[in-house]
């Protein structure tokens, strides 16, 4: 079993604004990575992190991961808008919270978003083919390293919610599936009700129980650290130093030692040495803001609703809700107790929270972690249930999906096209030339020169392209805590050693370059992005940029970085791995043109692409450097920390800043809107003073299909891009 990256003493926190995005897609739509996605897109992760190069994912993704880069108004997502944010948080008559106090009350009010109300009824006919650049891995979006665009589209086809985006970025409840209901404002109270009728694909009714597991899972309240966790999710035991304990051939626990238990070259366990699982309660999993859920929910008489007590405000609670295409409790219950008997296994699911049974929540962890991770279809249909349009009838291995209608599905938009064929096509000429052969109707290439060029060619086929820049923004980021070029620990704990380090190949970053080259021929307008929460044109962009000192890494340095490297006693060549996604062409000529320009200040940039660099992102100690997008989810305005704060979900390197966690703190509570830009801006300031990486550009988006077979095809900027309006689709 391959290592992961850090291990914690808590669940990471999951974000539901970014994802990590890949490449072809989420770059410019794709997976890339960690729903808080991972952009693997070009390579967005979003957050989950696979994909093109987002986070997708999760990891995998078109290459980005899913950010909510949030501004006064606006916030950039690993697929995500332009960037604007929901502001009603920001207005109000209430000196406290900035909210009104006439939310209070108000059965849909605004706890998950703008009422929605009856929608038009439809009836399903006729089939679409859509390709995606990265396949589905996991059935539960909502665990750390499933958290990516590829997982997240399927989820979106095949679950309903609270709430959704709409074509405008508004935040709409979908008031058919259920309702929140703010009840108080200090302390922030919310009522989150589902209606009656709602039910998974087996017939099960959807309760209280749902939410509760959603909110368990993901709150962070039961998690007993002193674990790490491997790539697919399974935790192992960790001593009290954070190290990982190994079980040897003669039976004895160790801590692992590179070279001794584990090849340094794969990170693979040697023959005859396993780690030693967990067996305490550690989801991998958890929500920023369901952490501050500290009381047990009150449960509704009818148990169809939760009320949950907020410790503190968090000016970002309409976006997350407890119901988030989680798995089914009954379904959690019967794989983790054995019970079998639907209402007593998700009571029973309950129980082990409101009792804190750590032995049966351990179990329950076991289950939600890894149990739903699947890359073909599923023996136990209980893995794949569906709550919305579509249900899945087959799952050809990483290759197909086939997914219809559901036929007792009456709680949300109706769909009119009954069958979509999922395909999976992780070359973008291949997508392209699928496109043009009439074998797929939809798809979001790569956006290159070449790609746009041969899809405009293809006009008098009924091909229409729909661009624009993307919120997927390529990024640069450092491993700080691997024993690489920029750990401190690899000269002695010497903190500015490695930060000199980590300046002088931020120095090399040939950024403008690389949007001349690659980005400006596609879109002419495109430049240099130097914010780490703002997409360009943003409200806040300017001034958080004029106050955040990347003005200082405008242009390459090769002097300055050979100088810092000199007075600092580095020697050279200073081997950086480089991690990036293989199936990006576009990334692989960002990484030449980096390799080449760092080259001339004696850094050997060493090519780390990898078809699985999403799922790879939590284990920094096989690159020191990755390139890749993040993808939002979310128009939000915190939704960002988790990229940047201690034990971040979607900071897989190591970075820890107590003045980081602090401003992030401050942020969740803050509905101020120029408090929250000067938040931001210190925030930025830090992450360059102390060398985090750099963004590089915000990244241009093509969708493409073909109209003589599909209609009303309309992507966003945010996650699901071109799922979005699913419904509205129509087969011809």
């Amino acid at each position: 079993m391959k290592r992961r990256s850090h291990s914690r003493t808590a669940a990471a926190l999951i974000t539901a604004a970014l994802v990590v995005s890949a490449c072809t897609s989420d770059d410019d739509g794709a997976d890339d990575e960690e729903v808080a996605t991972s952009d693997a897109g070009d390579d967005t992760t979003d957050t989950t992190e696979g994909g093109d190069d987002t986070t997708e994912t999760t990891e995998g993704g078109d290459d980005t991961t899913d950010t909510t880069e949030g501004g006064d108004d606006t916030t950039e997502t690993t697929e995500g808008g332009d960037e604007t944010t929901d502001t009603t948080e920001a207005e109000g008559d209430d000196g406290d919270t900035g909210m009104d106090d006439s939310m209070v009350g108000v059965e849909g009010g605004s706890g998950c978003g703008i009422p929605h109300g009856p929608y038009e009824e439809a009836e399903a006919s006729g089939e679409v083919r859509v390709a995606w650049n990265d396949p589905l891995l996991s059935f539960n979006q909502n665990t750390t390293h499933a958290n990516a665009t590829a997982n997240a589209n399927v989820a979106y086809l095949m679950h309903s919610g609270f709430n959704y985006y709409d074509g405008d970025l508004n935040l709409v409840n979908n008031d058919q599936f259920g309702t929140c209901t703010i009840e108080s404002l200090d302390p922030l109270t919310v009522t989150y009700r589902i209606n009656e009728g709602v039910s998974f694909s087996d017939g099960t009714p959807i309760t209280a129980h749902d939410l509760i597991l959603g909110w368990g899972a993901t709150s962070g309240n039961f998690n007993e650290g002193g674990v790490a966790f491997l790539e697919d999710g399974s935790a192992i035991q960790t001593d009290e130093e954070g190290n990982w304990l190994v079980l040897t051939p003669e039976g004895d626990i160790v801590p692992e030692e590179a070279g001794v238990h584990y090849d340094p070259e794969t990170f693979e366990l040697f023959e005859g040495f396993e780690y030693v699982p967990a067996e305490s309660v550690n989801f991998d999993a958890a929500s920023e803001q369901f952490e501050l859920v500290t009381q047990f929910p009150e449960v509704s008489e009818d148990g169809q609703a939760i009320t949950m007590v907020y410790d503190s405000f968090y000016v970002d609670y309409q976006n997350g809700t407890p119901f988030l295409g989680n798995p089914a409790a009954h379904v959690v219950g019967r794989l983790a107790l054995g019970i079998e008997d639907p209402t007593e296994a998700k009571q029973a699911v309950v129980d082990a929270f409101q009792n804190n049974d750590s032995e049966a929540l351990a179990q329950i962890a076991t289950v939600f972690n890894t149990a739903f991770d699947h890359d073909s279809l599923p023996d136990d249909e209980g893995i794949y249930l569906s709550t919305g349009m579509y249900e899945l009838t087959a799952y050809e291995e990483r290759a197909e999906m086939t997914l219809v209608a559901n036929p007792d599905y009456t709680w949300g938009p109706q769909p009119k096209v009954e069958t979509i064929i999922y395909r999976i096509i992780g070359d973008p000429t291949a997508a392209v030339q699928a496109l043009a052969n009439e074998e797929i109707d939809i798809m979001q290439p790569q956006a290159t020169v070449d790609s746009v060029a041969e899809l405009e060619g293809y006009a008098d086929r009924g091909i229409e392209l729909v661009t624009g820049d993307t919120a997927v923004y390529e990024h640069v980021d450092f491993a700080v805590a691997n024993g690489g070029p920029f750990d401190p620990a690899t000269y002695g704990g010497d903190e500015a050693t490695a930060l000199a380090v980590r300046q002088a190949f931020m120095k090399v970053l040939p950024r403008q370059e690389i949007i001349e080259r690659l980005i400006a021929p596609i879109n002419p307008e495109a430049e240099v992005r130097d914010s780490f929460t703002q997409t360009p044109g943003a409200p806040w962009y300017d001034g958080i940029v004029a106050g955040n000192g990347t003005a200082d890494y405008a242009e390459v340095d090769i002097e300055g970085a050979v100088a810092l490297l000199e007075e600092a006693g580095v020697e050279t060549p200073v081997n950086v791995r480089f991690h990036f996604a293989d199936n990006n062409p576009r990334r692989g000529s960002q990484y030449e043109l980096i390799a080449a320009s760092a080259a001339e200040a004696g850094f050997n940039v060493i090519d780390g692409r990898s078809p699985t660099w999403g799922s790879e992102l939590s284990n920094p100690s096989i690159y020191d450097a990755a390139m890749f997008g993040w993808q939002s989810t979310a128009v939000a305005v915190a939704d960002t920390g988790p990229n940047f704060i201690t034990g971040g979900a979607n900071n897989f390197y190591g970075y820890s800043n107590e003045e980081i966690d602090a401003l992030y703190e401050e942020l969740n509570g803050t509905t101020d809107p120029a408090r929250q830009e000067e938040i931001l801006t210190e925030v930025e300031a830090t992450l360059v003073e102390t060398g985090f990486g750099l963004p590089i550009f915000q990244h241009p988006g093509v969708t493409a299909f073909n109209s003589n077979y599909v209609s009303n095809v309309n992507p966003i900027a945010i996650s699901p891009t071109i799922f979005w309006n699913v419904w509205d689709w129509e087969a011809a």
